[in-house]
């Protein structure tokens, strides 16, 4: 079976139940919390064209197409080294598209020899690019499955052909071995045959699948738990993901099915940043994720929706140099979070 087949609902399980979680309230803004997780927009270019990308909150600006340049982003994580990161994150757009992104690799892997550095990808390139960023120090991959067969696949806007090489890519990185999760955005009825086929292929290989709700469509973690427990009965485990680096999950799995997790936590309910407090988002906000986030044009942000509270990273480092624009960036931290220093 190949990741184009579709397979039938009868081949996912019935199990019995076990709790499900229910969402934190809403926590006092300002935690004091020091992000220790980059994401990097490595370049804003795509050859998908998926209608719910959200694009980081970095939707793309003219003049840096192709993303920043290597020895611009070498000097950025020079300068991010004193936050203490452990966790990075390429994303785009499509970083594998990046020529040197297995340099770009290599030169957070000299910085932070420590962290786990990861790539989400949605796969549409030749599979040699697995190869040369694994070699160049990468830990794993995150592959977005924008429609597991093709009729889910080409109305999201996407060509074809694209689908045949994500199903060699996948293969080929299946067969690696290396940690690989599978992200899948339900956007609402439309997709349910689509994602429990996934569900099926995922299950027999043993591989974890992330099913995110459509930040454009009003789902949120409880409908999408209430839907996996209609196909396939309540789950034999479910237990929270804890992640000292951005923010806990929760992780389900179907004896002899499919091993799901789902973002039952959400930025605006746990507002680390000080921000938070006086956020006119801050209750409509669904963002799963706490993390620095560098943009394409060189900006660290602390979330999609502010662009307003970014610190100008690159433009810093241009006008003043590593060391003053890194003491920079603490105090921007510091004003931020509340806290200074290491986490």
């Amino acid at each position: 079976m190949s990741a184009g087949d579709f397979v039938p609902a009868s081949r996912i399980v019935r199990r019995p139940a076990v709790p499900t979680p229910v969402p934190a309230p809403m926590a006092s803004a300002g935690t004091g919390r020091r992000p220790t997780y980059l994401r990097v927009v490595a370049t804003p270019s795509c050859n998908h064209r998926c209608s719910y990308c959200h694009m980081e909150g970095d939707p793309r600006r003219k003049g840096f197409e192709g993303g920043l340049p290597l020895e611009v982003l070498r000097a950025a994580f020079e300068a991010l080294a004193p936050v203490g990161l452990a966790k990075i994150k390429f994303v785009g757009g499509e970083p594998l598209l990046r020529r040197d992104l297995p340099e770009l690799v290599s030169a957070a892997r000299s910085i932070f020899p420590a962290a786990d550095l990861s790539v989400i990808t949605a796969g549409g390139v030749p599979t040699s690019a697995q190869e040369h960023a694994f070699a160049a120090g990468l830990d794993r991959m995150n592959v977005s499955i924008h429609g597991f067969g093709e009729r889910a696949f080409v109305r999201r806007g996407n060509r074809a052909g694209l689908l045949h090489a994500r199903t060699r890519f996948l293969e080929a990185l299946l067969r690696r071995g290396r940690p690989t999760k599978l992200n899948y955005v339900y956007s609402g009825p439309e997709e349910d045959d689509d994602l429990r086929a996934l569900l099926a292929f995922a299950a027999d290989r043993g591989v974890l699948v992330n099913v995110l709700d459509d930040l454009n469509a009003d789902i949120g973690p409880l409908r999408l738990i209430a839907l996996l427990e209609g196909w396939l009965g309540r789950p034999d485990e479910c237990v929270p993901d804890r992640d000292p680096h951005s923010l806990d999950t929760t992780r389900l799995r179907w004896q002899a099915g499919p091993w799901v997790e789902i973002k039952t936590e959400h930025l605006g309910e746990h507002a680390p940043w000080r921000d938070c407090a006086t956020c006119e988002r801050r209750r409509s906000c669904r963002e799963g994720i706490f993390a620095l986030r560098l943009t394409h044009d060189g900006h660290l942000r602390p979330c999609m929706d502010r662009s307003d509270l970014g610190y100008p990273l690159v433009a810093e480092l241009e006008r003043r140099g590593v060391a003053a624009a890194s003491e920079g960036l603490q105090d921007w931290l510091a004003l931020r979070t509340g806290s200074r220093g290491v986490r």
